[in-house]
């Protein structure tokens, strides 16, 4: 099995580091390329990759995971689609490309065709990523254990997508953004700038810890910390007051929106 990585920024770094470190397969079954011969030489001096094109890729590789701007696919496309047969497996981390996109693009509705979401923390192995799969997928298993390698793994139906990405590709954002304006409110009670944003940044990072090594769910670790009359209870107070849940859901919503947009904005330019 030869593995293709056709774009090599942060997201195709961090899934071609954690295939690479964690010996999902053999160093030298791995191909990357990328416009920035920068990206695939770190690769290649740290790992040992197969530095290569994406028409190479496209003729030697069975499993090619397209990691390119949308913008960039229909030139991606158009340019390896000759090479492309039954007999590969294409991963798409696109967000907004459907699986029926990606088959027009490549005039090929019958080759395997998935579909991934995973977020920025792969670069610290801690994604969690979604897949969606067309009926030619036979070996779930691997695409699997591919994206195992960078964290977490769900599987589910492709017209939760949109959703999926406004919560996991786009949520790491909303938390880093909380992060920001605790680290600003430290900064307005006279806490210094560096040490404001060592308390936010390990508040972030402590809570995760927490919701993960107790396998409790958020609402049950909310309650622990929330004393009766105490001061978490008063802040809480404050973003219920002002409609805080209401806000997310919003948020979430626009940047879902946003996902379908860009989805058929896409099918029209086909």
């Amino acid at each position: 099995m030869r593995i293709g990585i056709i774009g090599c920024g942060n997201m195709g770094s961090a899934i071609a580091s954690g295939i690479l470190s964690k010996k999902v397969v053999p160093f030298n079954t791995v191909y990357i390329s990328d416009r920035d011969s920068y990206k695939t030489r770190e690769l290649y001096k740290k790992f040992g990759a197969r530095m290569s094109t994406n028409i190479e890729i496209a003729k030697k590789c069975n499993f090619i995971i397209i990691v390119v701007k949308p913008q960039d696919s229909k030139g991606l496309f158009g340019s390896i689609k000759g090479e492309l047969d039954n007999s590969k497996h294409l991963v798409s981390i696109m967000a907004g490309v459907t699986l029926s996109q990606i088959g027009a693009m490549i005039n090929n509705s019958k080759i395997a065709l998935t579909r991934a979401m995973p977020n920025m923390a792969a670069l610290a192995g801690k994604s969690i990523t979604c897949l969606a799969h067309n009926k030619a997928v036979k070996n779930k298993a691997f695409v699997q254990k591919i994206f195992s390698s960078i964290g977490e793994v769900m599987e589910i139906d492709e017209t939760k997508m949109d959703a999926v990405t406004a919560i996991i590709g786009s949520g790491p954002a909303y938390y880093f953004y909380l992060t920001e304006l605790l680290e600003d409110a430290a900064v307005r009670f006279g806490i210094k700038k560096e040490a404001a944003a060592r308390l936010a940044a390990a508040t972030l990072v402590g809570s995760g810890a927490l919701l993960d090594s107790l396998k409790l769910t958020p609402d049950v670790l909310r309650k622990r910390i929330t004393s009766k009359r105490g001061t978490t209870e008063a802040a809480l107070k404050i973003l219920k007051s002002k409609e805080f849940k209401r806000l997310v859901v919003r948020a979430v919503t626009a940047a879902a929106k946003k996902s379908r947009e860009l989805s058929t904005l896409r099918g029209r330019n086909l």
